[in-house]
């Protein structure tokens, strides 16, 4: 349980902040000195290029920015990151940690310090005959007019700004006169800060969270980490860099709010908090603690999911209540009887068939509290309880097919259990990984076959009966047509009839012959796992009486 006391009344700061002003460059300056620091209790960066790109224009038009807020105290040396950038820093007694503009700091970093142009994700360049900000302009257009393009990483520098000019643009005077016009604008602009100076890191978070409490809020993962992160090098100290460690496991990236939910049903703290209620605060070493125990449970969480369960990706997840429910089964029961992980398979199969682990705040309670810390056997009869109720149907093949949804991800998962392989090559297809390397502004590897069909039966067009479990690639349904190898056909529940159908031209056919195919398969494959029909009995070593008592 956290210890800190709510009711707590704030300190008074000793000394008011100190208001002033810093020039870009000098801003910057201090960036790769190593003084400016990005705690690890703040959140991870949230601006795009485009929010980069209006900023620097903002700058340069003398637009206002708004004001950064600075706490002034110690920090270790080691290596400062920003974005994509590594500085290495002392260790200083005048750190300057960012408390609000991060997100501005960090993009005009990666903007103006990338070592080379094109390098940071965040590159800019400015056309110095528009006088417009852009993205890195095509190598033919640069190469057709070199002096038009200047690189935002030749700017913040005045003597590289001049030898740029003199090498890309010697004879267009408006050119070098716009160009250093711009330099100045950006070097030399004004962005006014505070200064805190406290000894007290519980009236810094304090300041924090009034910050954050007016205008866009925070997640509540965000919060936490802002009054919890440590600011030493212990690792994980963040939500954030708790998932990303996770991410090493092949699982994907488990949301933050998640992992939050789990740290604080670790810490015996309610799932969810409320509106009015405080953000959880806990000492250096609980913070500390409570993120370790995350990491670990929340992997106990991930290997039990992709080697018992048969789910190998976060985003298959039909519904992500059991993520957090399992984390507090495995908190207290860390090694548990391989019967006990049987019935917890049909636990997370079960609740995902009938709807029970859809996670509402009320269910997710319900659920939590069917786990006892002192009876392993006892907490998986009473989560068993909880989804015994058989669902009237499983998910039908013809039913819409949409990845966002539960239904569509178990059929996903039935997909899969075919061991779908590569149309060209038959590698075995590790659709886990796959969805890992997928973009997330890109859908998922369960392609749709065929565009359109006579008649315009929309139900099967929708339906997973249209859907491979495949990378996308161009002209995929005449690719299909030319596999000859029966064995791959059928990794991806296309009978010989069905493929037949296709290569005449007959789509509609193809589509119904796979459904009635497939039908069977899934409703086997959901039985398979969820295992109704079995007993559900404990393991026979819990049911031993020992000699002597009664």
């Amino acid at each position: 349980m956290a210890t800190a006391d709510h009711n707590q009344v704030p300190e008074t700061l000793e000394r008011r902040p100190e208001a002033r002003t810093f020039k870009v460059e000098d801003l910057l300056a201090e960036v790769q000195r190593g003084r400016v620091r990005i705690p690890s209790f703040q959140r991870g960066l949230k601006w795009t290029r485009e929010d980069a790109k209006k900023l620097i224009d903002s700058l340069y038009r003398g637009y206002p920015v708004g004001t950064l807020l600075f706490w002034e105290t110690a920090a270790e040396g080691g290596d400062v990151r920003f974005g994509s950038l590594t500085f290495s820093a002392e260790s200083r007694s005048d750190a300057l940690w960012v408390v609000d503009g991060q997100q501005r700091i960090v993009s005009l970093a990666r903007v103006l310090l990338a070592p080379e142009p094109d390098q940071d994700d965040f590159a800019l360049y400015f056309d110095l005959d528009t006088g417009e900000f852009v993205t890195p302009p095509s190598i033919p257009k640069r190469s057709a007019a070199p002096a038009r393009w200047l690189p935002m990483t030749e700017v913040l520098d005045s003597q590289r700004l001049i030898r740029w000019l003199l090498d890309q643009a010697p004879a267009n005077r408006e050119r070098q006169d716009r160009a250093i016009d711009l330099g100045k604008r950006i070097r030399e602009y004004d962005i006014p800060a505070y200064v805190v100076r406290t000894d007290s890191e519980a009236t810094l978070r304090d300041v924090f969270n009034r910050i954050n409490s007016s205008g866009k809020r925070l997640e509540a993962s965000e919060v936490f980490d802002a009054l919890n992160g440590a600011r030493s090098q212990t690792r994980p100290a963040t939500i954030p860099e708790i998932a990303s460690e996770l991410e090493t496991l092949g699982f994907g990236r488990v949301e933050d709010k998640i992992l939050y939910r789990l740290l604080r049903v670790l810490q015996g703290e309610d799932v969810t908090e409320g509106a009015k209620d405080e953000p959880l605060k806990l000492s250096a070493d609980e913070a500390e603690r409570a993120y370790r125990q995350t990491a670990k449970t929340a992997r106990d969480v991930i290997q039990f999911l992709k080697k018992d369960v048969g789910i190998p990706h976060y985003d298959l997840l039909p519904y992500k209540q059991p993520f957090v429910t399992l984390g507090k089964f495995f908190q207290h029961h860390p090694a548990p009887r391989p019967r006990s992980r049987d019935l917890l398979v049909r636990w997370v199969w079960r609740g995902a068939l009938n709807g029970a682990h859809r996670g509402d705040t009320v269910s997710t309670r319900k659920a939590l509290d069917r786990i006892v810390a002192d009876s392993e056997e006892a907490s998986v009869q009473r989560m068993l309880d909880m989804v015994k109720e058989r669902p009237k149907a499983f998910p039908n093949v013809l039913d819409p097919f949409n990845f966002r949804f539960a239904a569509s991800k178990l059929q996903a998962l039935a997909l899969m259990e075919l061991g779908p392989r590569d149309l060209e090559t038959g590698a075995l297809l590790h659709l886990g990984e796959l969805l890992s390397e997928t973009p997330p502004d890109q859908d998922p590897p369960f392609v749709q076959i065929i565009g359109s069909i006579a008649g315009n039966d929309t139900a099967i067009i929708q339906s997973v009966a249209n859907r491979l479990a495949h990378p996308g690639r161009s002209r995929l349904r005449q690719l299909l047509v030319s596999v000859q190898d029966p064995a791959i056909l059928a990794s991806h529940g296309i009978t010989k009839a069905a493929i037949a159908a296709l290569r005449a031209g007959d789509a509609k056919q193809f589509l119904t012959l796979r459904a009635g195919h497939l039908g069977p398969h899934f409703n086997r494959f959901f039985q398979g796992n969820a295992r109704w029909d079995e007993l559900d009995r404990p393991s026979l070593s819990s049911l031993v009486v020992p000699d002597g008592e009664d």
